[in-house]
């Protein structure tokens, strides 16, 4: 992919709405891919986007994806700015009984990398007080 990362991209240039909204339709399409296998990749975020000179882009490292029938997916990884509270909390996911996610988790983190591409700044950009 010509273009590096969405991360690098946007410390380049400015991103525009409509590059954005595509740059979203595409990552959907390939997420709808990996949830249709039963794969999440929970590490969705600009760094993990590879772009190409055309505009299309590519979802890339998979070192955290894992395949959800054969095993929940019960641990806390990922990147922390991105990640689904469930993941951070497994205190707030829906079953006491039931401590794992799903496909779910990498909506979120979607969400969390729009905001990213449109500010220019990882989400919670305050929690590096914290963090720190």
């Amino acid at each position: 992919m010509t273009e590096g990362s969405l991360a690098t991209l946007y410390h380049k240039y400015e991103l525009r709405d409509s590059q954005v909204s595509e740059f979203t339709r595409q990552i959907l399409n390939g997420l709808k891919y990996l949830h249709d296998q039963k794969v999440v990749h929970r590490d969705i975020k600009c760094a993990n986007i590879l772009v190409h000179a055309s505009g299309s882009v590519k979802l890339a490292d998979f070192g955290l994806a894992k395949a959800t029938e054969m095993n929940a997916a019960r641990t806390s990884i990922g990147s922390a700015f991105w990640m689904a509270p469930e993941v951070v909390n497994p205190k707030v996911r829906s079953s006491q009984s039931d401590r794992s996610y799903g496909l779910e988790v990498d909506i979120w983190s979607l969400g969390c990398t729009v905001l990213e591409m449109l500010t220019c700044q990882r989400p919670y950009p305050k929690l590096d007080i914290v963090c720190n």
